[in-house]
């Protein structure tokens, strides 16, 4: 029977841009490894690079008439940085320039700096408009309050990282990950289907509190598991208590969505008391892994994509073999990813529909009409099945992956859909 868990409609609060600073600061710092704890080519992690999972490819497509693409990403900003979503982006862009093209056309890439201030989210969305992009991909922490109404008024798509309400609810967003919403839907999925006791631990503001409460609790709740919820007060040097908080819930299953150092506390903190359940964290960086040792193994980690060192996944394998070819150097992570699959996405659905049409007048009703598109290490992506409330948002799950202290296994089913995802 289909639940019919609606999120909750994004409005604007005064602290919206402070929330999504936080929210966007505590995510550069926690999105690390997406499968790679060891280099950027996945040795360590379980697979390697392979050059011939790239293909014969083809000849360089023609540099004339190319389809632009906005890149938007975060440096020289104390908060926190991302400068690899460029890096995936211009990684992507070379892989499709040889393998065929966006439908015969090549890519380029237009790329701004938003630096998580307001007057830089302006002027990027002002370059892209002037540029002729025609979308624009990436993530920084105002751009769903600055940049998202500019492009709108240029007919231009924005398919940025959603982590404000703009970036799943304007006319013109066409988000290709789900974020937080899908990933604390699954992990409530997950609980619900291993039938435990669960809980959600986050640091105490709007975007977390929102992950916990609605995206994790409510679905939960209506799939038929128990569940509970513990805020952690911003800024807590200490977080032995919540752990003891937390083990008094009884939960075998605790979702966290904040920092990697809250987690990382948190789970130490828990070890030292006896407790030790099941952990759902966001991937992490590396010194994650090195900083809890064995502690790690057994922790399941959530992706909107699979994981870059998935040895069955042959999307992965020409992921592999791409960043060894074109971007050696680059820091694989769930940014970096993201920004690799949405190019190529884009490349694939000019190959379905042909080149010429992909223009930023006529991507909107494209995007918009999606059918049986295979998103680049995701799921297919189909405007049939989206998810609930929000018609343009056809990412409808999460990925999750346990650390075995080598390798990433899938745990569970290792992919789950939002509860109430529906055409």
């Amino acid at each position: 029977m289909r639940s019919e868990v609606r999120p909750r409609r994004f409005t604007k609060r005064p602290a919206m841009a402070v929330a999504a600073i936080t929210a966007v600061t505590a995510l550069i710092t926690t999105a690390g490894c997406s499968g790679n704890t060891a280099d950027a080519t996945g040795v360590g992690s379980g697979a390697k690079a392979d050059v011939k999972a790239l293909g014969p490819g083809t000849k360089n497509v023609p540099k004339e008439n190319p389809v632009e693409v906005g890149v938007l990403y975060t440096d020289d900003n104390p908060l926190g940085i991302a400068p690899e979503i460029l890096d995936g982006a211009e990684a992507a862009a070379q892989y499709v320039n040889s393998h065929g093209g966006v439908g015969g056309r090549a890519v380029k890439i237009v790329a701004c700096n938003g630096k998580n201030n307001s007057q830089s989210n302006a002027q990027c969305a002002a370059k892209f408009v002037n540029s002729g992009v025609v979308t624009v991909y990436g993530l920084d922490a105002l751009w769903g309050d600055v940049g998202v109404a500019v492009a709108a008024k240029a007919g231009l798509a924005s398919q940025t990282l959603p982590i404000s309400g703009p970036e799943f609810a304007a006319s013109n967003s066409y988000a290709w990950q789900g974020s937080g919403f899908t990933a604390s839907a699954a992990a409530a999925s997950y609980i619900a289907e291993q039938k435990v006791v669960g809980a959600c631990a986050y640091v105490d503001v709007p975007a977390f509190k929102e992950q916990c409460v609605d995206y994790f609790q409510k679905p939960a709740r209506q799939l038929g598991a128990k569940t509970s919820v513990l805020a952690i007060p911003p800024g807590a040097s200490d977080v032995s208590q919540y752990a003891t908080r937390l083990s008094q819930t009884h939960a075998k299953t605790v979702l966290v969505t904040s920092s990697g150092q809250v987690a990382q506390q948190l789970i130490k903190s828990s070890a030292q008391t006896g407790y030790r359940p099941q952990w759902i964290l966001p991937s992490q960086r590396a010194d994650f892994f090195k900083a809890l040792g064995s502690q790690v193994k057994g922790v399941i980690f959530y992706n909107d994509l699979v994981d870059s060192s998935d040895p069955g996944n042959r999307d992965a394998a020409i992921f592999r073999a791409a960043i060894a070819k074109w971007a050696p150097h680059m820091t694989v992570n769930a940014f970096s990813t993201m920004a690799f699959s949405n190019i190529v996405t884009l490349a694939r659905l000019g190959n379905q529909v042909g080149g010429d049409k992909i223009t930023r007048a006529g991507l909107p009703s494209l995007l918009a009409k999606v059918k049986d598109l295979p998103q680049f290490m995701g799921p297919t992506l189909d405007s049939d099945n989206h998810l609930p409330g929000f018609p343009h948002a056809l990412h409808t799950g999460a990925y999750l992956y346990q650390w075995d202290g080598s390798t990433y296994k899938r745990a569970g089913k290792g992919y789950y859909t939002v509860p109430g995802s529906t055409g």
